[in-house]
């Protein structure tokens, strides 16, 4: 898989004049070497700062523009792998103080929602942004005449909840019907509308349900039906600590501890009646598989796993249906893309003024906290495995500033907790965080620019070569 080099992701940006394109790239690659820093300490002088803010709040200039050539990049690897997911899943960035154009979240914090659809390969790795939609909500009008039209959202294209189609068509269009990747979402997914575009299209998916939804010449529901399946096989995973700190995100996601889960795995097909609150158009029924997911031997008082997944992937071998439960577990890397965007990029801290220019802001970190989730990501998901996450002169470097050794062909962990050790991280405190890796490329990337520096004028030559 091909390194995802910061340059890059920014090379070539459609912004409607080439100095804006070479500008874009010029401030990738500052904020690139200290991604968790201030704008005012991550860029090297006074006019580049002042350059920097004239770029994000230049009216010219949008999401869609900055973003368009990291999702050709991500295009490209998704291009070169033999099996893509792509994860779809909605966060909402909080900020403080007076802010143009943001608007109300779920609480009374003011900020705006970031939907991305997160391409990666079945062993997790992260491969990029293919599409992402930033929106505020407007202020609520509260009359009568708003209420009653609430009554015919399903006919507006520009719903909210549209936004999930609107993903999927955006990632496919970017990868040009060459790539027939499976598309994952969560709960919020559960849409019989998006079921019944997602077959019209012949596009793969994995979507767990929400709601017990009604069956086709059934008197029980979905899940009734669905939990009575034999179980095809079982399996032992260990299920993460949650601790969320917001109340509302509670009723979704429960407090819960660390522990061992045994799990049992059924399928069959099923027949979808469609609901009462439909989009015109819909079918009156949805020929798809369900493949459910359910602990056994649960400990008292704990919430048992229970996953209903709704696909259209076929069901008639072990190994297919061992393949749709994988690629639904792999939905919690976009959680983490998400936390690297809020912590290792500190996106939330930023001090811009507008919606307009934070969601420019938002674009030109995407890449940045893809490259932080690869390095994460790969130290965890498969540490035995040779590290491709870092340049050849990065390499060096790293062995030049580490106390740890390196093999000559370093793993995944081994690459992880040398930069971690170049961050200041101590080994006994467990994996790195976001910060600490953040930081530790932030100083790799200066010790390449410096010494590549030095070199050219030395010799006229780099360290790569």
């Amino acid at each position: 898989m091909r390194t995802i080099r910061i340059e890059e992701e920014f090379r070539g940006a459609v912004l409607g004049d080439r100095r804006r394109a070479a500008r874009l790239e010029r401030i990738g690659l500052a904020l690139a070497t200290e991604p968790g820093v201030s704008f005012p300490e991550a860029m090297a002088s006074e006019g580049q700062l002042e350059a920097l803010y004239r770029f994000l709040n230049n009216d010219g200039i949008d999401f869609a523009g900055i973003h368009g050539v990291h999702a050709l990049r991500t295009a490209q690897r998704c291009r070169e792998a033999a099996q893509v997911l792509i994860l779809h899943d909605t966060t909402a960035l909080k900020f403080n103080g007076h802010r143009e154009g943001i608007g109300r979240l779920q609480t009374s914090a003011m900020g705006f929602f970031f939907h991305a659809s997160l391409a990666i390969t079945p062993d997790r790795s992260p491969l990029g942004v293919l599409a992402g939609e930033p929106w505020a909500r407007k202020p609520r009008d509260n009359t009568s005449r708003d209420r009653n039209n609430k009554r015919h959202v399903r006919k507006d294209p520009n719903r909210e909840s549209e936004r999930w189609w609107r993903a999927v068509a955006s990632a496919e269009e970017v990868l040009d019907a060459r790539q027939h990747a499976v598309h994952i979402m969560d709960r919020e997914g559960d849409n019989y509308d998006l079921f019944s575009q997602l077959q019209g299209h012949s596009i793969r998916f994995v979507i767990r349900l929400a709601h017990n939804r009604n069956l086709l010449g059934a008197t029980e529901k979905l899940k009734d039906v669905a939990s009575k399946g034999k179980c095809l096989f079982e399996r032992e995973v260990r299920v993460a600590a949650r601790r969320t700190p917001l109340p509302y995100d509670q009723k979704i996601h429960p407090l819960r501890e660390a522990r061992d889960a045994k799990l049992s795995v059924s399928a069959m097909p099923v027949s979808l009646r469609r609901s009462n609150n439909y989009a015109p158009g819909s079918p009156p029924s949805l020929a798809v598989n369900v493949v459910t997911v359910m602990e056994v031997h649960c400990p008292p008082g704990v919430e048992p796993i229970s996953w209903y997944l709704v696909t259209g992937e076929p069901i008639d071998t072990q190994e297919q249906v061992a393949f749709i439960v994988d690629a639904y577990r792999a939905r919690w890397v976009i959680e983490e893309f998400f936390k690297a965007l809020k912590t290792g990029c500190q996106i939330e801290k930023r001090q811009l003024e507008s919606y307009h220019s934070l969601s420019n802001a938002l674009a030109v970190f995407l890449p940045l906290a893809v490259r932080l989730l690869a390095i994460r990501s790969a130290g965890r998901v498969s540490p035995d495995a040779p590290s491709r996450d870092l340049s050849k002169g990065q390499m060096k470097l790293l062995r030049l500033r580490t106390t740890r050794p390196l093999s000559r062909r370093p793993t995944n962990e081994q690459v992880c907790f040398a930069l971690a050790e170049l961050g200041g991280h101590l080994r006994s405190n467990g994996p790195p965080g976001w910060i600490v890796l953040g930081r530790a490329l932030e100083r790799l990337i200066l010790l390449e620019l410096g010494w590549n520096l030095a070199h050219e004028s030395a010799v006229g030559n780099v360290i790569d070569d």
